[in-house]
């Protein structure tokens, strides 16, 4: 794969210089139109089967106009239309295609059951939908159960069936439209205002909620990353979903905005060895992969019996960064091997990390960017650039974004509200969803947290998992769950939630928890041992805690506690097997 020379980065960093100086981003049509300037540069490369596609910016830019040509021959002008697929070349040429010129689009979530994706697409108002062949039953399913889409496109070249449009076929189809003429695409004109997309949140704990976000919010997320981070990455991978905003807004638009190339993870069990085919300089995670980068280099090192030369390189390591002595990559170099000889960039975001794991891979020489966010900010609110200090915080305000924490109590903490022009204008067709979600133009989050004396943000939980003890004591659960995870170094979950629980013959309300293990690292011990051992560690950990924080009754299991598609562990789930296990 491309390695860039310091000839090819200065080129290319002279042309970001350009970009950057052409003014503020506004939409994303002006994104792609600027792209212009990278010419015949790779953008994106992808693996098809054994074959390894690279595609340039000046294909990408012909294949979106083509497509959004055919597509207005259609008569799809101002329409909805829906996409369902697995990351690829051709998912973003068709998200470019349908919202720099066309009409509006709604990227589905692959994971869901047919029922729900087709849901979805109706409650969207798709009349149209695209499709990759592995999705071709859920598109079919869609078609019969929507009267008002008529029209499915697949994404796949050799996909052929009569009552089907092929993807490859439009872009033919567009590019004769254009050589005899047609202009209707590249003369369209698009407002910071117009609606881009309507994304659904996960809907985890309540329906599915469609964001709308303008061509503005997902124009400002880009244009803030690039004021915001180093430009020294060249390269990055995708790995994360396309549909969810976070990796295509701070990933896919972000790295096509500065031309830094996008390799497309084909599968997640390849996603090794495209680390090391790839060697990319940065990728958009989620702390799942945080959790499993760190649990694998040390169990690499337990098994090798390099576990002890490790931590003596770390600490001589850390001894000498106090004194401005960087050493990390001849230390470290045999963990560098395993994603292509260097330490990517890690962009984290979803969730909390563990702090000890995002101090530990930094002081490997990883870097690791933090922040905090949600569908409706496009997403990025706060981005923490100083992980290696500061694991713990969720960094200082994005580029024209603002917080506040509203109402806070005697410690600080109270909702985190959002504004600024990263903020969805509401909920699709939900007028009452929307209304309850703004106060005096303030997006309420539905997240508590605080800030310190340098006005960083510090998240402390959702609001919906705040847990009020009859004393009227807060428990934030996320915060006692950190705790635990920093204590115990073995569990790869815990949910800290509240319960009812019989003692003495009458129901009381306690602090409960529910701890996943791993069943290889303790394979010799029953049930019954791992929870007296979880219990043991428990009442040890407790008495670190306030009495009010205290948790009173565990449940432990070796079986993975269930996921949505952004990787979140369905706290509802988990507390339906805490009572399934009572019984």
């Amino acid at each position: 794969m491309a390695q860039f020379t310091k000839k090819d980065k200065k080129q290319i960093d002279k042309i970001r210089h350009e970009v950057h100086m052409m003014g503020e981003l506004i939409t994303l049509r002006q994104l792609l139109d600027r792209m212009e300037v990278y010419g015949d540069r790779i953008c994106m490369v992808e693996k098809k089967k054994y074959e390894i596609v690279q595609h340039t910016v000046r294909q990408f830019r012909e294949d979106v106009y083509a497509l959004g040509t055919a597509l207005i021959s259609l008569g799809f002008k101002g329409k909805h239309l829906g996409i369902v697929s697995e990351n690829s070349y051709a998912w973003v040429v068709t998200y470019f295609a349908v919202t720099c010129g066309v009409g509006v689009i709604a990227p589905i979530d692959k994971e869901l059951t047919d029922e729900l994706i087709s849901y979805l697409f109706s409650k969207a108002d798709c009349e149209a939908v695209f499709f990759s062949k592995m999705y071709q039953k859920t598109a079919k399913y869609h078609l019969a159960h929507d009267e008002r889409c008529k029209t499915a496109i697949c994404l796949n070249k050799e996909y052929d069936d009569e009552n089907i449009l092929n993807f490859d076929k439009l872009i033919a189809l567009g590019k004769k439209l254009i050589s005899e003429g047609d202009r209707s695409f590249i003369d369209a004109k698009i407002e910071k205002d117009d609606l881009a997309a309507i994304v659904f949140t996960s809907g985890t704990t309540g329906v599915n909620k469609g964001v709308m976000l303008t061509h503005g919010n997902f124009a400002q997320n880009a244009d803030g990353v690039l004021e915001s981070i180093d430009p020294d990455q060249y390269s990055s991978i995708s790995l994360l979903p396309m549909n969810h905003v976070y990796e295509l807004s701070c990933n896919i638009f972000t790295a096509l905005y500065m031309n830094c190339i996008v390799y497309i993870n084909d599968s997640l069990k390849n996603f090794q060895q495209n680390l090391m085919l790839f060697k990319p300089d940065a990728m958009a995670i989620v702390p799942l992969v945080i959790d499993t980068i760190y649990t694998t280099i040390w169990k690499t090192a337990e098994e090798t019996g390099r576990a002890d030369v490790l931590k003596k390189g770390l600490k001589i390591s850390n001894a000498l960064m106090k004194v401005g002595i960087d050493v990390r990559a001849k230390l470290f170099s045999q963990i560098a091997e395993k994603f292509g000889g260097k330490f990517p960039t890690f962009s984290c975001g979803g969730a909390p990390t563990r702090v000890e794991y995002v101090t530990c891979l930094c002081d490997m020489g990883f870097r690791i960017y933090n922040g905090y966010g949600l569908t409706e900010s496009s997403p990025t609110v706060t981005l923490n650039l100083d992980c290696r200090n500061k694991p713990d915080c969720a960094g200082k305000a994005f580029p024209k974004a603002k917080f506040t924490i509203h109402d806070p109590d005697k410690d600080g903490v109270g909702e985190i509200w959002i504004k600024g022009e990263n903020v969805t204008r509401g909920y699709y067709n939900d007028e009452e969803a929307t209304k309850a979600s703004f106060e005096d133009g303030w997006f309420k989050t539905g997240d508590y947290g605080r800030t310190d004396e340098n006005g960083l943000l510090y998240i402390m939980g959702r609001k919906k998992n705040l847990i009020i003890l009859d004393n009227g004591k807060n428990v934030y659960p996320e915060e006692v769950e950190a705790f635990f995870m920093e204590h115990i170094e073995y569990i790869h979950e815990v949910v800290i939630f509240e319960a009812e629980k019989e003692v003495n013959g009458r129901p009381q309300k306690i602090i409960a928890a529910a701890f996943q293990l791993s069943p290889d690292d303790f394979p010799d011990k029953t049930e019954e041992e791992l929870y007296e051992m979880m219990n043991a560690e428990v009442t040890a950990v407790n008495r670190l805690l306030p009495a009010y924080k205290r948790v009173q009754d565990i449940y432990v299991s070796t079986e993975e506690f269930e996921i949505n598609s952004t990787r979140k562990v369905i706290r509802s789930k988990v507390v339906d097997r805490y009572y399934a296990h009572l019984r």
